[in-house]
């Protein structure tokens, strides 16, 4: 099995917060991320209300998933400590079937196959 490790942002962020904590994440675990913003219509500002940053640690991956964690976990404290007001942050970890560790492109919200996007 793969470990899924999931870092989920709510609350008011800045316009380059995602691309800020996407860096601190490649920085702490070499993995390959992917970014997914989440907005609400009507929202004021930029409406995006939660920032989900996604990676698959599969079981040949040098570094081990509880090292990856724990990085992870570091590079998001220091994240946090670096800003003000700091927002909501959950780092999560799900099980998940090896396939999806696998190179097929990133982990995430993906376009169904054939769709003109």
């Amino acid at each position: 099995m793969a470990v899924k490790i999931s870092v989920s942002v709510k609350g008011p962020t800045g316009l380059d917060d995602a691309d800020r904590m996407l860096g601190e994440l490649k920085e702490a675990a070499d993995l390959p991320w992917s970014v997914r913003e989440v907005e609400e219509e009507g929202a004021l500002g930029s409406g995006i209300v939660e920032i989900v940053i996604v990676a698959v640690v599969g079981k040949t991956v040098e570094l081990g998933v509880s090292a990856a964690v724990d990085a992870v976990k570091q590079a998001v404290e220091r994240w946090r400590s670096e800003r003000l007001d700091p927002p909501d942050v959950t780092v999560a970890t799900e099980s998940v079937p090896d396939a999806e560790a696998g190179s097929e492109g990133p982990v995430g919200p993906q376009e169904p196959e054939g769709s003109d996007g």
